[in-house]
């Protein structure tokens, strides 16, 4: 797939994935909300405050640094894919 339709597909199935992969967080017995709030910090913050998140949360910090890395990444590539 190398026309531009087929990168942007590819990179937001990626996208999906790696939100999907933060579903560790649910089933860890947490809500939704906090879900959503470790997604929206790593898309928009980054990774400085995973520490932090995985503390006051009660997660493992290594399996959430490599969760919202993956997304970090996927991000990163639909928005080059987009032209953002």
């Amino acid at each position: 797939m190398s026309n531009g339709k087929g990168q942007i597909e590819l990179a937001r199935e990626r996208l999906v994935k790696a939100v999907n992969r933060l579903g560790v967080v649910r089933r860890n017995g947490r809500s939704r909300k906090v879900g959503l709030a470790l997604v929206l910090m790593v898309l928009l913050g980054g990774r400085s405050s995973v520490w932090n998140a995985a503390e006051t949360f009660g997660l493992d910090y290594a399996n959430l640094l490599e969760a919202l890395g993956e997304l970090d990444d996927a991000w990163r590539d639909w928005r080059s894919c987009r032209g953002w």
